[in-house]
């Protein structure tokens, strides 16, 4: 090397050494990789390449990652760099590292997060979406095309201008507005109900589950939902209210319509067994009849208001 070849190498940020072809042992080594491996200048150049090298890790970088064992046992993840070189008069490689360890590290909790979205997606039946609030995607799992049918959707993913499409126009207005107000108070976790539309232009009856996701600033950058078709369970509900509404107009026409007939019959009886006239006889057993007749009818009134079970 150069006089300022060597100034580049002892002041470079980036850890380097130069080893030998033939033997690999190393020959120098500069102050950054000293502090990145955690050796002095003399244990460094008594190790071998293969002493802290380790397996090539799969990543989605276009690059041949490898995981690098520290002085203290801990494992980083670097790419190297190497370029032949004569130096001391002999043939060496002139390494050069860079570090992807807060890299491969993220990658890994994407993974994870990927993974554990799918099992959840899987072992339930409600539609879970993942919105990205940098990247305004939504990520849906399977059930936007098996429950709602929206067959059109491309790699689970939409935007969140379609999500907002969706919801019907009656309950838009009042569901943004819900979740615009949670972002800005940073609200954790809430639910909404509305109405979703379908793939075939119909509308179902949803409860929405939404929980926060917050970075290391606790800044929101996610929200997570799983959204429960409740189509049938509000329609339930809708018929056991009906049914509630049939029975108080049951219960008011007992407590006032049959009690007028049954009052003028029990006093008609009471009149008939105590007079002997058979004029009087005769014009009481006339009222008995049509008091009878209005109290059948309201009978019948009440057996055609009366839910079937």
């Amino acid at each position: 090397m150069t006089t300022s070849s060597i100034d580049f190498f002892k002041l470079s940020p980036m850890p380097m050494w130069v080893s030998d072809v033939n033997t690999h042992a190393i020959l120098e080594v500069n102050p950054a990789a000293l502090h990145f491996y955690g050796y002095n200048e003399t244990e460094f150049l008594e190790l071998r390449l293969n002493d802290f090298e380790g397996n090539t890790v799969q990543t989605l970088f276009d690059k041949e990652i490898r995981s690098h064992r520290k002085k203290d046992g801990s494992n980083v993840y670097v790419h190297l760099l190497s370029n032949p070189m004569e130096f001391q008069n002999r043939e060496t490689t002139l390494f050069l590292v860079t570090d992807f360890t807060s890299s491969i590290e993220s990658e890994k909790k994407i993974r994870e997060s990927a993974e554990r979205f799918n099992i959840v997606s899987k072992a339930t039946s409600d539609t879970i979406w993942d919105y990205n609030l940098s990247t305004n995607q939504i990520v849906w799992n399977r059930g936007i095309k098996g429950i709602f049918g929206h067959s059109d959707v491309i790699n689970h993913t939409t935007s969140r201008d379609w999500l907002h499409k969706q919801i019907h126009p009656e309950d838009q207005q009042r569901v943004l507005e819900t979740m615009h107000d949670n972002l800005r108070d940073k609200v954790g976790r809430w639910e909404d109900e509305y109405r979703f539309r379908c793939g075939d232009g119909s509308y179902r009856n949803v409860l929405d589950r939404y929980f926060l996701v917050f970075d290391e600033f606790s800044v929101p950058v996610r929200i997570i939902s799983a959204m429960e078709d409740i189509t049938k369970r509000k329609a339930y509900i809708r018929a056991i209210e009906e049914q509630n509404k049939r029975f108080k107009e049951i219960a008011w026409i007992q407590s006032h319509m049959v009690r007028a007939p049954l009052a003028r019959i029990m006093a008609l009886v009471d009149l008939i067994s105590h007079n002997q006239s058979d004029h009087d006889y005769q014009e009481m057993l006339g009222y008995l009849s049509s008091s009878a007749q209005e109290l059948d009818a309201v009978i019948i009134n009440i057996a055609d208001k009366s839910p079937v079970v």
